[in-house]
């Protein structure tokens, strides 16, 4: 898909808060400021591309109504869009690049950024790396954490390692900031090795539970 597009130069961007978009990933959206609903009208007449990028949150107090762009973004493509009687719309936003964020552009009546495409560097550690991954996904499951079988089920016949990487970390990164510092990777190999250790902190944390529940189970059986 991200192959026969191509990005806009000068893409309409929408800066939010605590959201970070990654490429292949869907996202709904609801449209309803003045200068989004102006924004789309404008990208559903033209390329139906417009970006996600995350805002910065440790700004001082003066200047977060600047809303300081973190430097990567994702350019998305419309896939769905249905506009509602009170004119605002519903949005499925899908993930195409990540894109650098070079400068912006203007700000009125909406803000579009100057892009500059950032391809994944890829490695042949990759599919070693995913393996892990997948032992990884997969005790995640087994010790209750986050991942079901419907996540597996749509992560492991997937046959692109980058499109793996980014909707495991889009899927399951809880934490804005982590999510952010994975887009801003551009080696497939060190995005997929934090991925790697944040699921086994996770399930670190999981057994640690598990065992410490299956302890006091033991020690109240033995009380009585």
């Amino acid at each position: 898909m991200s192959d026969s597009l191509e990005i806009p130069k000068e893409l309409p961007i929408m800066t939010l808060r605590g959201v970070v978009l990654f490429p292949k990933a869907m996202m709904p959206l609801r449209i309803f400021e003045e200068r989004y609903r102006e924004m789309l009208d404008d990208v559903l007449s033209t390329t139906r591309i417009f970006g996600i990028v995350c805002e910065r949150e440790n700004v001082s107090q003066d200047e977060v109504h600047l809303e300081h762009p973190y430097s990567v973004a994702t350019a998305g493509l419309i896939r769905v869009s249905k506009k509602h009687q009170d004119g605002t719309s519903f949005v499925l936003l899908q993930g195409i690049k990540r894109v650098k964020v070079c400068k912006i552009v203007r700000e009125m009546p909406y803000r579009i950024i100057e892009t500059e495409e950032m391809d994944s560097i890829l490695d042949d550690s990759c599919g070693q790396i995913r393996k892990q991954i997948e032992e990884a996904l997969e005790q995640n499951k087994l010790l209750g954490g986050d991942v079901t079988d419907e996540i597996l089920d749509f992560l492991n016949p997937l046959d692109d390692d980058d499109a793996f990487i980014d909707l495991a970390a889009f899927t399951l990164c809880k934490h804005t900031l982590r999510k952010q510092a994975m887009l801003e990777v551009q080696q497939l190999d060190k995005r997929a090795s934090m991925l790697l250790t944040d699921l086994h902190r996770e399930n670190d944390r999981l057994a640690t539970i598990r065992q410490m529940m299956s302890q006091s189970e033991e020690d109240g059986s033995e009380e009585n």
